[in-house]
């Protein structure tokens, strides 16, 4: 991605700027006014020992339902679906890249293909719902989609509503063994795959002896060579256009969930094991989209003239809700065409006015826009920080726009994402508060950040329209009016719901977008929702004095060090994390007094801060230089100590590496986590070697 701005938008943005500048920096008018959010939920009067009050938010105050349906009681994806597709009929609903265009897809031949599909896998692999309730979906029921998102992936995820069966999404990232374990839980016979992981999924079927039925999208013949290893292994191969076929000349009735059926079986990111598997059902997904809908105000709500382009992973509760919601209000939504580096140019062509996102992929953003800012000459790098600082006065008295003066500098950026997005959506990971104003102020657009798990349907909590100035610091805003919120003491790490001025404690979560449960896993259903029905996120979190919610550690991923210190990782990952650098991993165990970590250099500006320690070599060999390392451990250390840290939350050693730890080489889960154990098992070689170095041997 590349990022410009003309001399000509340089100069006349310099001429027009200086003539209003005295007059315009002070006579904004808030969209919202900042006195709006002094105070943002509510509590109940009372508490429990060991725990906080309980918050909601205003919407749904102490003694009101909590929202769990859209409008007109649609509580289920049946009904998101076809109230959608009775209404909007033969309009644009669907888009694909073909070409340079845009291939479209109605809503009503994207129904007539769900019942097509989904008639062909009942005729075709005997798929059926159950006649009665079931405590667990039955392997009947379950329709794996193991592609990228694509026609076809929804085609199927709307046949198994259509029918009551269950989608089982797996990360087309997934490694072999988290893929098998899936498989062999759920024991579904179908698995709906795309050519390029043809292979792959027939590699499985000798450990998956209830896998019968591979469906190939996007391909007109099954190659030779694939049907002989089919056939050698008793599987049947078919097309995804095959069973569409098969489907429409017996095309069979409807059969509708109820709000409590599962609507999707949704894999956990393993970090610190074998995918959990989640069960979703359908009122957890209608209670996710209607909550955070219900959160935006006149304005920015959404509805049947918004557009969104999906390039996140359709296995994410994440994406699948924000794709069922806007398929339920008549959105239009398009596919990217498949290639991260090109994501721009399709966001560019395709305009969405909802841009959901994560927090990796803004940071590269800010990143790369900071980037090109320093190398350009003087007048430019000015012309941009006074326009920087102006929108910033805006945005602290409550303005976020795209349409003032100062926009005619920050245009050719914006226009990256269409030029047309309303609402940015962030999520699944925490984010830099210095990157959230940054986008507001940039890219122009309301910057909202959430926070949820795949057990509480990817919602829960959710920052407000027109909050921008964070007096108590950065925080995750306030519950969805579909569940409520309190904190629960953790002891070891010394957080209690009783520390003053803010409660601290793990974050717990209840109301109907909390999951039914893990699929067949009692024992760990129980550990994450106890008998009065609160998921414990696992999360620490402190309630600030505006109502709102701050992250600042986590629970279950903690260590202990020989000196008595209980450490947690990922805060001080955060702390300590310099511009130049891609990635941070720090390790400790009981055995250690100190802490290692290692580092991963940002290949595009690590080699500019090289270059001005004396070094002109390659990353490869620059990771291997002991001035830099030592330079990198400086920084680091004083980044610790800047930011707070104790002196043995510091790592007191630093290992460069120059392979970034990624999905491929199964460090990060499919959704950019770390997998600690993994990390851990990965580079031993390179913690031994820093801990005998600390000891002196």
């Amino acid at each position: 991605m590349t990022v410009e701005i003309s001399t000509v938008t340089v100069l006349l943005a310099s001429a027009v700027g200086a003539a209003l500048l005295s007059s315009y920096l002070f006579a904004v008018t808030p969209t919202f006014h900042p006195a709006k959010f002094r105070q943002q939920s509510v509590r109940t009067k009372t508490r429990k020992e060991g725990e906080s009050a309980i918050i909601r938010n205003p919407i749904t105050p102490h003694d009101s339902k909590l929202i769990d349906a859209f409008p007109g009681n649609v509580n289920t994806a049946y009904e998101m679906l076809w109230s959608a597709v009775n209404k909007y009929g033969s309009r644009e609903y669907l888009a694909h890249r073909v070409g340079g265009s845009w291939a479209w897809q109605s809503f009503s031949a994207m129904g007539d293909r769900a019942k097509a599909f989904g008639s062909g896998l009942q005729e075709i692999a005997g798929l059926a719902a159950p006649n009665q309730k079931q405590e667990f979906p039955l392997s009947s029921q379950m329709v794996g989609l193991f592609l990228v998102g694509c026609p076809e992936w929804i085609v199927a995820d709307f046949a198994c509503v259509t029918y009551n069966l269950v989608s089982v999404p797996l990360y087309d990232t997934f490694d072999a063994d988290a893929l098998k374990h899936i498989i062999t839980k759920t024991e579904m016979s179908v698995l709906i795959t795309s050519e390029k992981n043809a292979n792959k999924a027939l590699d499985m079927v000798g450990s998956c002896p209830s896998l019968k039925y591979i469906v190939i999208a996007n391909v007109t013949t099954i190659a030779g060579d694939m049907a002989e290893r089919a056939k050698a292994t008793n599987v049947q191969l078919r097309t995804f256009k095959e069973v569409e076929t098969v489907g429409k000349s017996n095309v069979r009735e409807p059969v509708r969930p109820t709000p409590d059926d599962v609507f999707t079986m949704c894999a956990t990111s393993g970090t610190t094991g074998p995918p959990k598997i989640a069960m979703i059902t359908h009122r957890n997904l209608t209670t996710g989209g209607a909550g955070m809908c219900a959160t935006l105000p006149e304005g920015y709500q959404l509805g049947d003239s918004d557009r969104h382009l999906s390039y996140l992973p359709l296995s994410h509760m994440f994406e699948r809700i924000c794709f069922w919601s806007l398929t339920h209000l008549g959105a239009r939504i398009g596919f990217f065409g498949g290639s991260i580096p090109q994501l721009f140019d399709d966001v560019a062509s395709f305009r969405p006015t909802l841009f959901p996102t994560v927090p990796r992929l803004l940071g590269r953003l800010y990143d790369k826009i900071n980037i090109t800012i320093d190398q350009s000459n003087i007048v430019k790098r000015t012309v941009f920080k006074v326009a920087f600082a102006a929108k910033r006065r805006m945005l602290h008295q409550g303005c976020v726009t795209n349409s003032s003066i100062w926009d005619k500098i920050f245009g050719p950026i914006q226009a990256k994402i269409g030029g047309n997005v309303k609402v940015i959506l962030t999520g699944a990971a925490p984010i830099s508060p210095e990157i959230l104003e940054f986008v507001r102020i940039v890219l122009g657009a309301e910057t909202l950040e959430g926070y949820g798990q795949t057990e509480s349907s990817a919602a829960g909590f959710v920052t407000a329209v027109g909050d921008y100035q964070y007096p108590f610091g950065s925080h995750v805003g306030v519950p969805f009016p579909s569940a409520e919120c309190k904190l629960l003491d953790v002891a070891p790490m010394n957080y209690f719901s009783t520390d003053k001025p803010n409660p601290r404690g793990e974050i717990l979560i209840r109301g109907p977008l909390v999951m039914k449960g893990y699929f067949k896993e009692p024992k760990l259903t129980a550990e994450a929702i106890d008998a009065d029905g609160w998921l414990h996120t696992g999360d620490v979190g402190a309630l600030v004095a505006n109502g709102t919610l701050k992250i600042i550690d986590r629970a279950k991923a903690i260590f202990k060090l020989s000196n008595g210190e209980y450490i947690s990782p990922e805060p001080i990952e955060g702390k300590i994390k310099a511009t130049y650098a891609l990635q941070v991993y720090v390790y400790g165990d009981s055995l250690q007094s100190s802490l290692v970590a290692i580092v991963v250099p940002d290949p595009e500006s690590f080699p500019a801060w090289a270059a001005d320690k004396g070094f002109n070599g390659s990353l490869e060999d620059a990771c291997k230089d002991e001035n830099l390392r030592k330079a990198v451990l400086a920084d680091l250390q004083a980044l610790g100590k800047k930011g707070g840290l104790h002196g043995f939350e510091i790592p007191a050693r630093v290992k460069l590496c120059a392979e970034p730890m990624s999905v491929e080489n199964g460090l990060l889960t499919p959704t950019f986590k770390t997998k600690r154990n993994v990390a851990r098992d990965h580079f031993r070689a390179d913690i031994d070697k820093m801990y005998k170095e600390i000891s002196g041997k």
